[in-house]
């Protein structure tokens, strides 16, 4: 069974690419973790073409935050006009479509960046995310690593 996740990079990935867990990139989640029977090429194919012609979205960081059940995960929240809900809502409806269980997708979305061992994305910073990776969380490297599946660059 397949575990993935669906993010925008601020610096660009490449498919293939891995990082331990406990050093993430700093990213942007669209897509909570999901479960799958399908591997990560049928999960790129059904995403694709959601994803063909979409433009590059720029986001400001405007707040510092805790989130998780604890609230113990320190995060920035950024704000980008609409296309990044827009984009969430059209991929999470393509898993639904095709019996992909998005049970983990929050109601109330609200886009972040999580701090990670590699920074922090400052309050007042604007980033322009051209690309959108599909993460492996279960990757043949093991439990400790994730692994770059797929990219799709955002034109514009």
């Amino acid at each position: 069974m397949g575990r993935f996740a669906v993010v925008l990079p601020i610096d660009p990935l490449e498919v293939g690419g891995s990082f331990p867990v406990s050093s993430w990139p700093l990213h942007v989640t669209v897509v909570e973790p999901f479960e799958t029977d399908h591997g990560a090429a049928w999960v790129a194919d059904l995403m694709g073409p959601v994803l063909h012609g979409r433009r590059a979205i720029e986001v400001t960081a405007f707040a510092r935050a805790m989130f998780g059940r604890r609230h113990d995960v320190p995060v920035t929240l950024v704000r980008d006009g609409g296309p990044l809900g827009a984009m969430r809502t059209r991929l999470l409806d393509a898993l639904r479509e095709a019996d992909v269980d998005v049970a983990r997708a929050r109601s109330d979305f609200r886009p972040h960046v999580t701090d990670t061992a590699r920074g922090t994305m400052p309050t007042g910073r604007t980033a322009r995310l051209i690309q959108v990776a599909l993460v492996d969380l279960r990757p043949p490297e093991g439990r400790a690593m994730r692994s770059v599946a797929a990219v799709w660059p955002l034109d514009g």
